[in-house]
């Protein structure tokens, strides 16, 4: 790869482009049905996508849920392939810098049970196993992560 990955505000037109056919996984494949929901992850300052020549390479973000609960997710076209560390570096980069400028206490996430690339990559961003949801998305079963931060004062 010449260059570095480029980072941008998410769209929702990165999504859609991903999830309508570059995915890196069938495993993660996202029924149509979700696609509607793709418009909520664009939120100022809680999302963004890293490019490669104009190509979308992986999406990240966070959604708030409460107090300052956040949910995480990630989506990655199959250009992934082509950048595997940097794409990764730029995830956690990204993250870390939500985190901190949302202020998150908690920051959890949902992998599919058969995605074994999803859950070592969760491990990877510093996130514990805290157990199974049963029929949790599109009636599959997936591990619930999540990963607590302590800040040294209360906001």
């Amino acid at each position: 790869m010449k260059g570095n990955l480029n980072i941008i505000p998410f769209k929702t037109e990165h999504g859609l482009t991903m999830t309508r056919g570059i995915m890196n996984d069938p495993a993660v494949k996202i029924d149509k049905a979700w696609e509607s929901h793709l418009h909520n992850l664009e939120q100022p300052g809680q999302a963004f996508t890293a490019v490669y020549n104009n190509q979308y390479i992986v999406s990240g973000g966070i959604c708030h849920m409460w107090d300052k609960v956040y949910e995480g997710w990630v989506l990655a076209s199959d250009k992934i392939w082509d950048h595997p560390r940097a794409a990764a570096r730029a995830v956690k980069k990204g993250l870390e810098q939500l985190i901190a400028e949302n202020k998150v206490v908690r920051l959890q996430t949902a992998v599919k049970k058969d995605f074994e690339l999803g859950h070592r990559f969760a491990k990877w961003l510093g996130l514990e196993n805290e157990g199974t949801m049963k029929k949790y998305i599109s009636n599959n079963d997936h591990i619930r992560y999540a990963r607590i931060i302590k800040w040294d004062y209360q906001q």
